[in-house]
């Protein structure tokens, strides 16, 4: 694979948080190969770019269409397809999760850690067909079934967080059990998990160390390849084409306008410098956001869909809401001044922050 195949103009982030390396070399590959819709992958290539823990993972929208489209089509077709997919979804929701409560404190075998990451696809495949089906509904249906689909989406919230917390927590129990750190071990990729668990032995380490400060993975149908330092940038500069432009666009999730000062928030438990009134900025919003995004005025999102926790919660809240701008984390910074404008999908920057607010 030669990263030259990856130069589309149709790239779009399609999900952001913080996912290590070593679960991004999994998730890459359920998108890529594991996961069918009507005969095919889900998508012909993605690419994740994996900064210090924090990641965000690219589909052309090529891809997302022709899988969205194809589930409109059969839900044209078959009128319980709705109620069945919103099912299954929570029904892999209490498998995945029943799984993880049971082995969680167990000791992580090469048998359990592909049971796990089986069990991971199985979910994620539901996670999709509910989370983009709903992207491509008319609006008479959509309006009819969006109720169902989010009480399902909703359901299943946690999952991810807790896929990634047993991910932490067999990453932690091998770093005391080799005296190496566990921000390292997360940078294993899935294929040197596996050698580990059957051989015991490790990368070498200070490639691990270069692979925390930046990794950029691109996947197709066949296959990965895995860059860092500066092929990692290029790839990075391919995918997100940031604008030179003051003006971000995005998607409207809810109606509204806000003016306020820019927060860009990864880790809310890390957060110290909040304000009433501020404007939340993220890669994706997940439920312990909550207490910021009551306290903002607005938030913006590079990632997400009808159905992403951003949205939902911005009807919620009755508060203006832009999703999917693909690089409002990179193009703002902290104590920025800007005017959002929900009602168009457009984020104007007003005025430069002088003084630049650490980040969390």
């Amino acid at each position: 694979m030669n990263s030259k195949f990856f130069k589309h103009n149709d790239w779009g982030q399609i999900w952001a948080g913080s996912w290590s390396v070593h679960t991004c070399s999994h998730l890459g590959n359920h998108l890529t190969k594991d996961i069918v819709f009507g005969g095919k992958s889900f998508l012909r290539q993605s690419a994740i770019i994996v900064v210090k823990g924090k990641s965000a993972c690219w589909a052309r929208e090529a891809d997302r269409d022709r899988v969205g489209k194809y589930l409109v089509r059969k839900a044209s077709r078959d009128g319980g397809l709705i109620k069945e997919i919103c099912n299954a979804l929570k029904k892999e929701a209490d498998k995945i999760l029943t799984f993880i409560d049971k082995y969680q404190s167990k000791k992580l075998t090469l048998n359990l850690y592909r049971e796990f990451w089986g069990k991971v696809a199985h979910y994620y495949q539901r996670h999709l067909a509910d989370k983009y089906f709903v992207d491509y509904l008319e609006q008479d249906l959509l309006k009819k079934f969006l109720p169902v689909l989010e009480e399902a989406r909703l359901y299943a919230e946690p999952v991810f967080k807790r896929i990634e917390d047993f991910t932490e927590a067999y990453a932690k129990s091998i770093g005391r059990q080799t005296n190496k750190p566990e921000e390292l071990i997360l940078c294993m990729n899935r294929e040197e998990m596996e050698d580990y668990l059957k051989n015991k032995s490790f990368p070498i380490m200070e490639e691990l160390k270069v692979r925390f400060k930046k990794t950029a993975m691109l996947f197709d149908r066949k296959t990965y390849i895995l860059k860092t330092g500066e092929q990692a940038e290029n790839i990075e500069e391919i995918i997100l084409r940031i604008p030179a432009s003051k003006i971000i666009k995005g998607q409207p999730a809810y109606a509204g306008k806000a003016k306020g000062k820019v927060r860009i928030i990864w880790e809310p438990k890390k957060v110290k410098l909040f304000n009433a009134g501020d404007i939340l900025v993220t890669g994706m919003t997940r439920p312990e956001f909550l207490p910021f995004m009551k306290k903002s005025a607005a938030f913006v999102t590079d990632a997400g869909g009808i159905l992403s926790h951003a949205a939902i919660t911005a009807r919620e809240l009755k508060k203006p809401c832009i999703i999917g701008t693909k690089v409002a984390t990179k193009v703002l910074k902290d104590g920025d001044l800007v005017e959002v404008d929900a009602n168009k999908g457009i984020v104007r920057l007003v005025k430069t922050a002088v003084r630049r607010v650490r980040k969390v």
